[in-house]
């Protein structure tokens, strides 16, 4: 499997994908359940290196959620701390995406002893795959202040827990999620004295449910 996966990701490749994310849930659901049983966490790895074999001059991803069918965790109380090492220093791949949000960033701090020298970059989930209710973009500014205290800002990335496609939340939440993960960072950057990002999401002229105010004229 993990040398037809490398022919495909190679494919993408010649196709001028530049970045591309891959699905890695088992070396952090095998060092979670059976952290002793360490010939399976080195076939993991070895299958995960293989997969990757030879994409070094583009950017790979690896993701890692508690699982997604039906909006559902696979199991309880999950931990990163057995697989935390192996994917920083063992695992190939440049970001490292992650799963914080659903957990409300509990397992954030395993990153402070790393901060200074993470080989890495982190991608955490500012919002979650598991509820209907929209997020607002200070709530996700609030919690990517939480991870600069671990992570510092240039090894941050702030996407989602998981993907929104598996059989529960609508395209009108994802939107509105994605929108508030853009909108959230953009705060943070101003606080950062950093550039804003445009976000057309935002822009009152390409919105159609804006109330004006009294006395205020249509253009």
């Amino acid at each position: 499997m993990s040398v037809a996966r490398n022919k495909e990701l190679h494919r993408l490749k010649a196709a001028g994908c530049r970045c591309i994310q891959v699905e890695e849930p088992v070396l952090h659901f095998t060092a979670d359940q059976y952290p002793d049983d360490v010939e399976a966490l080195r076939l993991n790895l070895e299958c995960l290196s293989r997969e990757l074999e030879g994409l070094e001059d583009i950017e790979i991803r690896i993701h890692t959620c508690w699982g997604n069918p039906n909006m559902q965790r696979v199991f309880d109380d999950n931990s990163l701390r057995n697989s935390l090492e192996m994917y920083l220093f063992e695992a190939k791949g440049d970001v490292w995406t992650i799963e914080t949000k659903d957990n409300d960033f509990q397992e954030i701090g395993l990153f402070g002893p790393y901060k200074s020298d993470l080989p890495k970059r982190i991608c955490v989930g500012a919002v979650s795959h598991r509820t209907l209710q929209a997020d607002r973009a200070g709530d996700v500014a609030r919690d990517i202040r939480r991870c600069l205290e671990c992570i510092p800002p240039e090894k941050l990335v702030v996407s989602s827990d998981c993907g929104f496609g598996r059989q529960g939340c609508n395209r009108e939440i994802a939107f509105y999620r994605a929108s508030a993960i853009a909108q959230g960072c953009n705060i943070v950057r101003q606080e950062l004295g950093l550039e804003p990002t445009y976000v057309p999401a935002a822009d009152p002229a390409l919105q159609t449910d804006v109330v004006r105010s009294l006395g205020e004229e249509w253009v």
